[in-house]
């Protein structure tokens, strides 16, 4: 909820979602021009999603997110590897959330006009 807060201030639309399952019909539904997602979540996790945007080849940029301690670390580090362009530890501040955009979104080809992620 904190990071849906720091991205409406900042003027973004946002769809918030509990859970992979949920985020993957969101997708489906409308793409949006990011998705953070948090790499714990009850049920299917972060990387169930970060795998089905891979198969999908999808070019929505991804930023993963997780708690700081150092087991979970190494699971950003994975998040890089299955294709997240940004990583995020928690408890993150709102320019944490706003370079990890910039980072995400820095190699796309169009301007980033909607200001809608997932």
């Amino acid at each position: 909820m904190s990071l849906a807060r720091i991205m409406r201030r900042a003027g973004y639309l946002v769809a918030f979602v509990s859970t992979a399952r949920e985020a993957i019909a969101a997708i489906s539904a409308a793409a949006p021009d990011i998705v953070f997602t948090d790499i714990f979540m009850s049920g299917a996790d972060g990387f169930v999603l970060m795998n089905w945007l891979r198969r999908r080849r999808s070019s929505i940029p991804l930023v993963a997110m997780s708690g700081g301690n150092t087991r979970l670390t190494g699971q950003l580090g994975l998040a890089s590897t299955l294709g997240a362009k940004a990583t995020i530890s928690k408890p993150f501040r709102e320019r944490d959330v706003l370079e990890a955009i910039e980072a995400a979104v820095s190699d796309q080809k169009s301007p980033w006009p909607s200001r809608r992620w997932a």
